[in-house]
C-alpha cells in the first residue's frame, strides 16, 4: 500500500543581501497519512476560529496579527505533531547566492529539500515508512514565498536527491538515495488565508525566528522536531 507523507511550511524573515534580520526561517510540519493531517487541521482550524471571534478578526490568524498569549496557544495545539525547521545565517552565504531573485529562489529549493530529506531520513531510522515501499510526497507552500519559476523544480528536485541521489562536483562527493520504491512527488502553493495548516506553519516560523531574534534557545527546544542550520 502507497504511504503518503504530507509536508506543510513556510517561512519567516527575508533571505536578501540587505536583510535586517541575521537569520531566514523555515519551519513546517510533517504528517504521515491522510488520517493523520486531517485531525491537526480540525485540531487548529476549531483553536484558530475561537481565537478569532473573541478577537473580532476578520482575516487569517498570522502571527504578525496574534499577541504572544494567542500565539502560544495556537503553537501549543499541533506540539504533538512532527515538525522541522531549517535556519539559514544569512552572513555566511556566498554573494552569488544574494545575486538576483532567481539565485534567492533556487537556494530557497535547495534548503526546503535540505530538510524535507532530513525528515524523511528520521521518518526511516524510526521504521515508519520503508525504502523499499511505494511513497507519495506532498508538499504545500505558502504561494507568496515562491517564485513562479520555481514551480516546476522543487518536486523533481526533491524526487532527485530522495531516488536517485545526488552529485556534489565541488567536493567530488556522491550522496547515496535513502528511498528506493517508487516515489511520487508533487507540490502546491497554497493561499494561507485559506489553508489552515499553512497558517500553522507561519506561527511555527515565527517562534524559531524570535528564538535567533532573542537568542532563546528554549523557544526552538521543541519536541517531535527536526533542525538544522545552514550553510
Amino acid at each position: 500500500m502507497m504511504k503518503n507523507i504530507y509536508f506543510y511550511v513556510d517561512d519567516s524573515g527575508v533571505l536578501h543581501r540587505n536583510a535586517r534580520n541575521e537569520y531566514f526561517i523555515y519551519a513546517g510540519y510533517c504528517f504521515l497519512g491522510k488520517d493523520h493531517r486531517e485531525d491537526a487541521h480540525r485540531k487548529y482550524r476549531t483553536l484558530s476560529d475561537k481565537i478569532k471571534r473573541g478577537l473580532h478578526l476578520h482575516t487569517e490568524a498570522k502571527a504578525c496579527r496574534l499577541k504572544p498569549k494567542h500565539k502560544n496557544k495556537l503553537y501549543k495545539i499541533m506540539r504533538g505533531y512532527d515538525s522541522f525547521s531549517v535556519a539559514v545565517r544569512i552572513s555566511e552565504l556566498r554573494s552569488y547566492v544574494l545575486d538576483d531573485k532567481n539565485s534567492i529562489h533556487r537556494y530557497k529549493d535547495y534548503v526546503l529539500k535540505r530538510i524535507i530529506k532530513e525528515e524523511v531520513k528520521k521518518l526511516l531510522f524510526l521504521e515508519k515508512i520503508d525504502d523499499r515501499e511505494e511513497i507519495h510526497i506532498h508538499i504545500f507552500v505558502d504561494e507568496q514565498n515562491t517564485a513562479t519559476n520555481g514551480i516546476y523544480g522543487l518536486g523533481d528536485s526533491v524526487k532527485e536527491e530522495l531516488a536517485k541521489g545526488i552529485m556534489n562536483f565541488n567536493y567530488g562527493t556522491f550522496y547515496k538515495p535513502v528511498l528506493h520504491g517508487q516515489l511520487f512527488v508533487d507540490v502546491t502553493y497554497c493561499d494561507s488565508s485559506r489553508d489552515y495548516l499553512i497558517q500553522a506553519c507561519d506561527i511555527l516560523a515565527n517562534r524559531i525566528w524570535t528564538s535567533y531574534y532573542v537568542r532563546n534557545e528554549k523557544l526552538r527546544a521543541l519536541d517531535n522536531h527536526t533542525s538544522l542550520i545552514l550553510p
